[in-house]
């Protein structure tokens, strides 16, 4: 069984998290980018994780992995009761990587060169 508490010490570990709020909520972030957010009312979190990983969760385990849907975005909502806190640790870490992946891959992209007009 995980909190909204154990969430935050796994965010807060890894390396450049900030914690802000969202909609009056904690949430962490890196780059400016979210990963997480708590929802402590309820003992929940929301993660961005790999699609085909949050669709595993969410057909074996239902009860405790639900989509967060807004729009086009898909996160999976997690009842923290139901998650272990070695998996919920496991599983910041898989948000944070979909997160900090994408903004390495887009800063390792070069621009394409231009060729020089000849005169």
């Amino acid at each position: 069984m995980s909190t909204c508490a154990d969430l935050r010490k796994f965010a807060m570990a890894l390396e450049g998290v900030a914690e802000k709020p969202h909609f009056g909520m904690p949430s962490f972030r890196t780059n400016g980018k979210m990963f997480a957010e708590s929802i402590p009312d309820n003992n929940e979190a929301i993660l961005k994780l790999s699609k085909m990983h949050q669709e595993i969760l969410f057909e074996t385990r239902p009860q405790t992995f639900k989509p967060a849907i807004w729009g086009a975005i898909r996160w999976a909502r997690l009842a923290l009761d139901g998650v272990a806190a070695n998996e919920l640790k496991d599983l910041v870490r898989e948000a944070y990587d979909e997160v900090a992946a994408k903004k390495r891959s887009a800063k390792q992209s070069p621009a394409p060169k231009r060729k020089r007009a000849r005169a």
